[in-house]
């Protein structure tokens, strides 16, 4: 008699990642990556040992007495809140370190790479990380540079006969990119089950990918590249200056774009403000007008108002009219904001001065003649970062935006979603 065919096989996962892969959640905030937003101000007493920041600190650290390639992954859209600061202690002497900067599809159109590779080079030098053997921009959601990183790693992983690791910042992509890999090269993967698959097979996405932390605990090895050299997943590592690890967990599936968003350019003057949704507040103290072009997710909304009222707007519209956080009990759970004093030197009206960086969350470039005094105000144990422009001649004049009151229009007449207002106060913002 003819067997019956056989029933594919099961995956057992723990409902850790179950919820994870297929709800996008936790079933507990306290399984969480340091403890959640619980844990924000000391995210190393989480309850559970292995889910503590610093264990995977020291995880990813043991990689410096192992030779390897180092495949270190970056958001472009969060460079600064997602570049690893202990990569010096992480890279051995002998490991070639690649970096990966991905999410260049959220950049706008038109940009160009070559300038936008001089630029993370250059902030690379800065931050004193090691010589880089290599750097690629990249798009794990569309693929856009993929093939080519691939066979540059293959290539390395064979001439050196060196295993690979890739790490990187919670919600820099490292699964997703991990995923194209196998989804889409003529590799040798590593199912649930440890086994390899057949070599030129089109494997389905293996990896667990969630914009919450401690999607991955360990090392994991996922792939088999350059005939017998292993591809390890590591975890992605939770930065205490990230704003991100303040938000819940529909907060921060909001707040991380997924597609390129609308970057709006607002004039302020001296003694206007603009929020940025109720997580943070940018404010013009002194100097002449100058224009901020923020570059943030569009779920964000961003409200321009006196500095006078803004904490009473702030705490009046939370999850109305500003959000995130999502309530007014989330504002206060935030707690009270700390004020950042920055001196801005402007370069002309055409050529931004310089990009403040709300780690976690996105930037906001400042363009302008003469000298002002800004104001950034963010969550307690969250500093502000000033870099040289990532986009420094994107014409303001493109995204240049006006407050209507109920929402900001730029000169298309493409609109964003802002806060509410007073049609007199929009007009002094403007």
């Amino acid at each position: 008699a003819a067997r019956p065919p056989s029933r594919p096989r099961r995956e057992a996962v723990c409902q850790r990642c179950h919820s994870l892969r297929y709800q996008n959640r936790l079933p507990s905030d306290g399984l969480r990556v340091g403890g959640g937003v619980q844990g924000a101000d000391d995210p190393d007493a989480a309850s559970h040992a292995e889910l503590r920041p610093a264990h995977f600190r020291a995880l990813i650290r043991s990689l410096r007495s192992k030779q390897c390639v180092v495949v270190c992954l970056v958001d472009l859209f969060d460079f600064h809140g997602s570049l690893v600061p202990e990569l010096p202690s992480i890279v051995g002497e002998d490991s070639p370190l690649m970096l990966v900067a991905n999410k260049v599809d959220l950049l706008p159109k038109g940009i160009h790479q070559p300038a936008v590779e001089r630029w993370v080079r250059a902030e690379c030098r800065r931050a004193s990380l090691p010589h880089l053997h290599s750097l690629d921009l990249v798009s794990a959601r569309t693929g856009a540079g993929m093939p080519q990183l691939l066979a540059r790693l293959e290539k390395l992983m064979t001439s050196r006969r060196l295993d690979a690791y890739v790490l990187g910042a919670a919600n820099a992509g490292k699964s997703s990119l991990l995923n194209h890999i196998l989804a889409a090269s003529p590799t040798q993967r590593v199912d649930g089950s440890g086994r390899a698959g057949k070599r030129g097979e089109v494997a389905a996405p293996q990896l667990t990918t969630s914009h919450l932390p401690g999607t991955t605990l360990g090392f994991v090895k996922t792939a088999q590249l350059g005939g017998r050299h292993a591809l390890y997943d590591t975890p992605g590592l939770v930065l205490p200056n990230q704003l991100t690890t303040r938000l819940t967990a529909d907060e921060l599936a909001a707040v991380v774009p997924k597609r390129r968003g609308q970057p709006v350019s607002l004039r302020l003057e001296e003694g206007r403000s603009l929020l940025l949704g109720g997580l943070a507040r940018l404010d013009l103290v002194a100097g002449r007008p100058f224009l901020f072009t923020a570059y943030l997710s569009d779920a964000v909304t961003l409200h321009p108002t006196a500095t006078a009222k803004a904490a009473e707007v702030r705490r009046k519209h939370a999850g109305g009219v500003l959000t995130p956080p999502a309530s007014l009990e989330r504002l206060e759970a935030l707690g009270e904001l700390e004020e950042h004093e920055l001196r801005v030197e402007g370069r002309g009206w055409g050529e931004a001065a310089v990009d403040v960086v709300f780690p976690g969350l996105g930037w906001i470039a400042v363009t302008g003649a003469g000298e002002c005094s800004v104001r950034v105000a963010l969550p307690r144990g969250v500093r502000p970062i000033t870099r040289e422009p990532l986009l420094p001649e994107e014409s303001w004049r493109k995204t240049a935006a006006k407050f209507t009151g109920a929402k900001l229009v730029n000169a298309r007449g493409q609109t964003r979603r802002t806060g509410g207002g007073s049609r007199r106060s929009a007009r002094r913002g403007r």
